[in-house]
């Protein structure tokens, strides 16, 4: 049994040498055109990874910025916390009622209001000088006899 090639011809088909010739110009015109659409295809392809090396540069510096920027915000935020516990701790009210410093106007402690003066009945005859002493609508005006001693 002989094998038999579909694809063999018997030799009977030959070209002229002018048709081999415009065979063989067509055939360089496209390697050539191929070539020249290669070459593009590469020019594309180098300007592609020049722009995601730049792109990944940029990336590269604004995660260094964003990480500068949070070290800063951390810093920043410690000291504001430092500076508002500081604040609590100079405006704090440390002492009792009884041992402050109210010569600053601002500081000034109130009168006290007897219970029965508050419910607006009258006071028992025996307690007249100290209604007076405490009258409710009396508004003392700075600066305040203080008796001497040391009142912090």
């Amino acid at each position: 049994m002989s094998l038999t090639l579909p694809w063999r011809g018997t030799g009977q088909h030959r070209l002229s040498a002018a048709e081999l010739r415009d065979e063989n110009r067509l055939l360089l015109a496209r390697e050539t055109a191929a070539a020249d659409f290669f070459a593009l295809l590469i020019a594309d392809r180098d300007e592609v990874h020049a722009c995601y090396r730049k792109a990944a540069e940029d990336r590269d510096t604004a995660e260094a910025l964003a990480d500068e920027y949070a070290q800063q915000l951390a810093a920043q935020d410690a000291e504001l916390r430092e500076l508002r516990a500081f604040k609590a701790n100079a405006c704090a009210v440390d002492v009792p009622p009884m041992h402050r410093d109210t010569r600053n106007s601002a500081d000034q402690a109130t009168q006290p209001i007897l219970l029965w003066q508050a419910h607006g009945q009258e006071a028992a005859a025996d307690d007249s000088e100290e209604v007076d002493e405490y009258d409710p609508d009396h508004v003392p005006n700075p600066p305040y006899d203080l008796p001497e001693g040391d009142w912090r």
